[in-house]
């Protein structure tokens, strides 16, 4: 008789391989963050096709687009491009996280894994022209699906150390048995903790291609821009809680 396994879950690692884990356990820690951040009031039909039905849209809908890079974290450095909505469980205001793309396979396992961050692999690039500061996202090289500008100009009030922004996540876990589409779907919360950070504030847009079905972020169009913003901060992602079962 062969010998018996020794692998007990207790011994297992929290991800996979669970015997040399892919990424470190949460939270997860970042320095030197750069964000480009857009926010504008969108269409309500759009966006609520987007959203699972425990969350409502605010009046009016209001949506983000961030653009960021990532010079130091314990996922490793990357760029990151973030798409959602501003949503409401109950009472309690969240960001909805519908689309991602970023540059490095680390963070989209972790992210996946844990959170169920909807995250792609894809170009995301930052960059600065004089006194411009732009961001796109391309799938796959050449394909462009949005950009945004600005001109950064006035400082803002610096958030507090401590401050949380609050997301939430739609975490699907496939079936692999015949005729059951989904061993799990879960409404999952993820808390952004700034450690410390500087905000300016100035003229500037963004704009959705509309290239690509596959990738359909211009399903949140711009209506009409509320802000544009640049953040330098070090933050962290906490552990995340599960709000909901589906």
């Amino acid at each position: 008789m062969g010998l018996k396994g020794k692998l007990s879950k207790a011994k297992m690692g929290t991800n996979m391989p669970v015997d040399a884990p892919a990424y470190a356990n949460a939270p997860f820690h970042f320095k030197g963050s750069r964000f480009l951040r857009f926010d504008y009031e969108t269409n309500a039909d759009t966006a609520a096709e987007l959203i699972p039905e425990q969350l409502q849209l605010p009046d009016p809908p209001t949506a983000f687009l961030l653009i960021n890079d990532y010079p130091w974290s314990t996922f490793g450095p990357y760029k990151e491009a973030i798409l959602g909505v501003n949503v409401l469980f109950g009472s309690q205001p969240l960001h909805y996280l519908s689309h991602l793309m970023l540059d490095s396979s680390c963070p989209i396992l972790g992210g996946r894994e844990i959170y169920g961050v909807p995250k792609k692999m894809g170009i995301v690039e930052l960059v600065q022209h004089e006194d411009v500061m732009a961001g796109y996202v391309e799938r796959p090289k050449g394909i462009r699906i949005c950009s945004g500008v600005l001109r950064p100009e006035q400082p803002l009030d610096s958030p507090a150390a401590g401050t949380a922004l609050n997301a939430c996540t739609l975490r699907v876990i496939p079936s692999p048995e015949k005729d059951k589409v989904h061993s799990l779907v879960e409404l999952i919360q993820e808390d952004m903790i700034l450690r410390s950070g500087e905000v300016w504030s100035g003229p500037g847009n963004c704009h959705f291609a509309g290239t690509s079905v596959l990738d359909p972020w211009h399903n949140l169009p711009v209506a009409k821009m509320i802000s544009a913003t640049y953040m330098v901060c070090d933050w962290t992602l906490s552990p995340g809680k599960i709000l909901a079962t589906l």
